[in-house]
This record gives structure tokens, sequence and C-alpha cells, in this order.
């Protein structure tokens, strides 16, 4: 085995040209050492002007300061060797008492012996002599100090104090600092700084230094009250700029917290420290985790740590949701989708621009392709509550609730007409609930197509209401009508998007609403659909109901739209395997049927910083184990959660978030995207944006021939006019 060795010289280290002058001070004990120093308590911290000093040190100017506490234990037998020594001292010295004598030598009952006996008969010394004053109990303490047995541990002590700057002055002022730190442990003893001199002391104080020597230069034995002050951590009362926090105290994550390396059934969490020390990515068990609440500051990482999720439980083969009001979540999250394995279960959903030739997915809530005549209240339920909760009716609008619910129920009927007879291409839009009010003829022509039962509500009921209740319906398919993007997205008879199926063959759905003046609309409709989607899970076996990931992020916007519908769906579609997991940055803001059935069933609750009053909130569902404070001083990208875990709710504990480029870099393939985008426009069919406007502009045409035997548009020898013909 050979190896390559260069036998070149190092190159010499460049060194400031610079002077550099050093400042050093060891700190000793001014008087003998069984006289305390002043303990030092907690209010103000005793680090509070040390941590300022070493605040003012100008690192980029090369200044260093260095504090050097050297510590070794004193043994017992050195420690009671010490106490004999200090008893026949003052046995020699004499009874004082304030520092006055008060027997002069050993004899007559005086001394350290005399004291015992008189303590030992009450009052009465040995030679029973008058007129001798006696010293009080505390006096006995004097002979050994703070050395009493009940001391505890004691230690050598040695300190050393170093500064060094590029100017004289500077290196002098940071010294000053220093000992102005050390002056507040001033008591009947206090620290004498001394300055070596010589050559032979500055050597021998640099190799103390440098070396960890312990060679002080005088004895100095400190107990643990002295010396508390200086090797506790930093208090909350240490308002020094250069502490680094811990952050708040916040309970251990639990030993038993499942370590993520792409399991299936594990959810990722994050970066967390284990009980050894180690920082893993911590997750949750998939049975365990049904669903979510993530809160706190805008741009603090929850969306971050949802799409971390969202792409893990994609590549694991499941089914996923992703309601992404901005757009931005998808637009980082397609390279780390760009697989062979995945790019065939990819809807995107993107309302953001619509150029005539850009091709998009189109979506019918009143589509009856592929669903039996049964589906027809599910769907008339579901787009009369989405579009009164975008409308925020309430009770407000029983007529125009009541006349909308009708419309959606008649063109549901047609349409199902419409796909038995094999025309699916003549299914009614929501833009046909403008043209059936609006438009007495056209509506007069299609009622024979549909049930006495339907007929007589529009024939008998419908034109005794007000008028004034038909434009409260017709409003909400204005604001439609006002953006190209939705037009194609709602104008095409025929539906791409169906969000049973993507429950139902794990497909990989991001949904991102165009960011106009109708993104509550369009939000309520989808979480409609997605509640009434969950709820027809009824027909399918509970062990072939494959689990459905769905995120939604700008809860309080969707919440104020939805208007309780985020409330069914966390206590409703549990048991149908769709699991919710929502962001806000302010719980308080949720309505209160929301907050409350979200914090009931939630099993996972994670927030990064946020504000007093949500803090406040959030620490409150933990029990006290973690202070507001704390979380209002999180640092970005770090959460504190619980979670559920073997079926029983961890206390809270510290997850660091990870970036999906960090998460998944082996994912991470932006030369596939190309491929990705054709994929999913064989996925969802996706037609050019003008193409499907051209086709709703002549919906209502094809509609009326279809059902009353006419000719469409277009046709052979037509003129447009879908007359009625005689074969």
């Amino acid at each position: 085995m050979t190896a390559a060795v260069d036998f070149a010289k190092p190159a010499a280290e460049r060194r400031s040209t610079s002077p550099r002058y050093v400042q050093r001070v060891e700190l000793t004990l001014a008087l003998s050492d069984q006289k305390p120093l002043a303990s030092l308590g907690l209010t103000p911290d005793p680090l509070q002007q040390l941590a300022v000093a070493m605040a003012a040190v100008r690192t980029k100017d090369s200044e260093r300061a260095d504090v050097v506490l050297d510590l070794v234990p004193v043994r017992e037998r050195h420690l009671a060797r010490r106490r004999r020594r200090l008893l026949a001292r003052s046995s020699r010295r004499g009874p004082s008492a304030y520092g006055e004598r008060l027997t002069g030598g050993l004899g007559g009952g005086g001394g350290v012996v005399g004291s015992f006996s008189a303590a030992w008969s009450g009052g009465k010394t040995v030679s029973g002599a008058r007129g001798e004053r006696l010293p009080r109990m505390t006096d006995l303490r004097e002979g050994v100090g703070k050395f009493e047995l009940a001391v505890g541990a004691v230690f050598a002590v040695q300190i050393l104090l170093r500064t060094e700057a590029a100017h004289p002055q500077a290196a002098l002022a940071r010294m000053n600092q220093l000992l102005a730190a050390f002056a507040a442990t001033s008591g009947e003893n206090y620290l004498k700084p001394r300055r070596p001199r010589t050559r032979r002391h500055i050597a021998r104080f640099d190799r103390r230094f440098t070396s960890g020597e312990f060679a002080p230069r005088r004895r100095q034995w400190l107990t643990v009250p002295e010396l508390a002050g200086f090797l506790k951590p930093p208090t909350v009362k240490c308002h020094a700029s250069s502490v680094v926090r811990s952050g708040g105290l916040v309970p251990p994550a639990p030993s038993d917290l499942p370590v993520y390396t792409g399991q299936r059934h594990l959810v990722p969490l994050g970066a967390v420290t284990y009980s050894d020390g180690r920082e893993r990515i911590a997750a949750a068990r998939v049975k365990d985790l049904l669903f979510g609440l993530k809160l706190g500051k805008s741009g603090h990482g929850k969306t971050e740590a949802a799409l971390g999720q969202c792409i893990a439980m994609a590549h694991c083969g499941y089914g996923t949701w992703f309601l992404d009001p901005h757009g931005e979540a998808w637009a980082r999250a397609k390279a780390y989708l760009a697989h062979p394995h995945i790019a065939p279960r990819v809807w995107e959903i993107n309302l953001a621009h619509a150029e005539p030739d850009q091709r998009v997915a189109s979506w019918n809530p009143l589509s009856m392709e592929g669903r039996p005549l049964s589906a027809v209240k599910d769907l008339v339920r579901s787009v009369t509550e989405g579009i009164a909760a975008a409308q925020d009716w309430g009770d407000n609008a029983p007529r125009a609730r009541t006349i909308l619910a009708r419309t959606a129920q008649t063109l549901t009927l047609l349409n199902h007409q419409a796909v038995q007879a094999g025309h699916p291409e003549a299914q009614a839009t929501l833009f046909q609930i403008r043209s059936w009010l609006t438009d007495a003829d056209w509506r007069e022509q299609l009622l024979p197509k549909l049930p006495q039962r339907v007929r007589d509500y529009w024939e008998k009921t419908f034109p005794k209401l007000a008028n004034d209740a038909v434009p409260t319906v017709t409003y909400a398919i204005d604001r439609l009508d006002t953006s190209p993007a939705l037009q194609a997205f709602f104008g095409s008879p025929r539906s791409a998007y169906d969000v049973r199926t993507a429950m139902d063959t794990n497909r990989v759905v991001f949904v991102c609403p165009s960011g106009s003046e109708s993104d509550a609309l369009v939000a309520c409709l989808l979480i409609h659909d997605l509640h009434r989607a969950g709820l027809s899970r009824q027909d399918t076996a509970r062990e072939e109901r494959k689990t459905f990931w769905a995120w939604g992020d700008e809860l309080t916007a969707l919440d104020s739209s939805s208007k309780g519908f985020l409330a069914a769906i966390a206590e409703q579609l549990r048991k149908y395997e769709v699991r919710f997991v929502g962001m806000t940055q302010m719980v308080l803001r949720l309505s209160a049927i929301t907050r409350q059935s979200l914090l009931q069933n939630q099993s996972l609750l994670s927030t990064c910083a946020a504000d007093y009053d949500e803090a406040a909130f959030v620490a409150r569902r933990w029990n006290g184990h973690v202070t507001p404070e704390t979380i209002t001083e999180l640092p970005k990208y770090h959460y504190i959660m619980s979670i559920n875990l073997n079926g029983t709710p961890t206390k809270p504990f510290r997850v660091r978030g990870l970036p999906i480029e960090e998460l998944y870099a082996h994912y991470n393939n932006p030369d596939g995207i190309g491929d990705l985008d054709e994929a999913i426009d064989t996925n969802l069919r996706r037609r050019p944006v003008g193409e499907i406007l051209a086709d709703l502009e002549v919906l209502d045409d094809v509609l009326l021939a279809h059902h009353t035997g006419g000719r469409p548009p277009g046709a052979p020898g037509g003129t447009g006019d879908p007359t009625t013909f005689l074969d």
C-alpha cells in the first residue's frame, strides 16, 4: 500500500503586524480566607455586569476578553485540619464579640473550651468567676468563619482575567469592566486584583492561563454560596444581548418518539434532540395522527413543515390534497414530485393565471358523470352550502338559499339525463344557474324534461317570490364570471377534478386559487366538496378505505368562508380515513365552533413564535408545561409541539424545522418538471383556456339542443339557432 507524501514546508501563518496590548490580572482574597465574600442572589443576576462587559468587546477589531475560573475540590480532611488550626488560633486569642476581646488568655474558663462549657451549663463558666462577660453562641463561629460544619463543598479557586486590544487604553477599559463585575462579591472579604509586573510573573501567568495549570498566588478557598452566582446559567434577569438564551423551559421529547428514515407508516415532524443528546428527524405514527393544528407567525415555517409532510406522504404512496392560497408551496414542491412513480398521480389546479393558450383543468360541481341519481342531494347540499357560506347568508336569506338549492337540483337532474344519454358534454355548470334564473324562455323550454314535482315549484311557487331574491343568488355567479381563470375552471361541462376519485386512487393534488376577490367562494366550494366526498365513502368497506391527507393553509380565511364546515371535517371524516391538518397565524380569529372542534380532536398541536395573547391561549392547552414567554421567544423555524403517541398525548417538546431542500435533497429533480407538466396535462385532460371559454359561450344552446332535440350550434346545416327539427 503506497501513499503520496508532500514534503513541502507548510506556509507560515501570516501574523498581524499591528501591536497587541494585553492586560493581565489575578484576583485573590484580600483578607484571610475564612472571611466570606458576599453571597450573591438571583436579583439582580450576578452575571449581568459580566455579560455587559463581554458584550462591549469589539471582536471585529480583534479585541478579546477572557475570564478563567479554575476550581479544585478541597478534601474533607484538609478542611477539618483547617478548622482545627482556626479554632486553636481563636483559643489563643480568647473569646471576643463583634471584634472586642472579652477575657485574657486561656484561664478562668476563657477561650473556646470555656465558651463550650458555658453553653453546656446554661451560662455558668467552669471557674464560676463573677463579673466576666460571656460570649454569645454566634461568637463561636468567628473562629472558623465560613468553614463551619454545615458549609458543604469547598473549592480552591484560581481566577485569571486577561484582555487584549490594539490600543492600550482599550485593553485597560475592558479589564476595568471585568473588575467592576467582580466587585459585586465584596462582603466581609473582597477580591483584590494583582497584576504581574516582572517577566517571570508574566510568563507564569501566561503558562497557567494557556495550560490550565492550577497554581494560585495564595490559598483561597471559597464555598458554594460564594461561587454559585458565577457558575449558574444566566437567568431572565440577565438582559445582556451577548447571552445565548435557552428559550425557556420545555419538557424533553418522549424517549420512544419514532425516528423518521422514510418509513411509510410515519409522518416527519422535524429535527428533535433525543435523550442521548443527538438530533434526529422525529416522526408521528400515521395511526396516531388524525387532525393537526399548526399555529404561529407568518414566515416562521408552518407551511414549510406541512409541505415537507405532504411530499413525504406522496412518496409513500398516500393520496394528498394541499390547498395553497398563494401558489408558492406548489412552485417549490414540483421539483420534488417530478419522478416517474409519482407523476401519473399528480393533479395541479392553478387558478392564478389564464392566458388563452394555457392549459387548465376544469371542475363542474354539478357534474353527474360517474354518479348515481342518489348523489343529487349531496351535490345540491355541497353547492348550496358552499355558495351560501361564501356570501355569508346565514339564516338571513332563506328565499335565496331555497332558490339556489332548487336551481342546483334542477340542473343536476338535467345533467343526469345527459350523462345517461351518453352526452356528458351537454351538462350544465355553475354558470347555468344564472341562465336558469334570468332567462325565462330558456327555462320554459327545459321544464318539460323535469319530473312533475320539480316543475310545480318553478311553475307555481317561483313566480310568487319577490324579484329581489334572484339577484342575491346570481351575484355569486357574476363574481366568478369576472375571472377568465375561474370561467375556465368552472365552465366546462365535463369535470376532470374529482376529489372522491383522488381519495380512492391516491392522487397528489395541489389547489392554488387565483388570489382574486372570489377566492372565498372557490375555497368554500372546495372545502364543502371535500366534506361531501369524505362522507360519500360510506359506500366503501372500512378496510378498503385508503388514507387521504389534506392540508389547508390560511385556515382563518377558509374558516370565515366555510362557516363551520372545517369543524364538520374534524368531527366526522376521521372514520372515513380523511386526515386534515390546518395552518393559521391567529387561532383566536377562528370561529368558536371551528376552534373548539379542532382543539378537541387534534392529535398534533404545533406553534412557532406568536403574539403573547395567542401564545397564552396555546400554553393553556399544555397545562402549564410551557409558558407564553417561551413561545413568544421561539427562534424562526423552531416549534413547540405535542402529538398523540401510542394513543396517548405527549407533553410539549421542541422541534427544529427542516427546509425541504435539506430534508429531501435526494428527491430534488428540477430537470423532470417538464415531464411532470406533460403528465399533469394527461392526468387532468387539461384544455386551453380559449377553447373552454369558446364552448362556454354556446353551452346554453348546447343544453337546449340536447334536451329539446334541436340542432346544436356549429352542427352541419346549423345556423346557431337551436330550433327543433324532424328526422
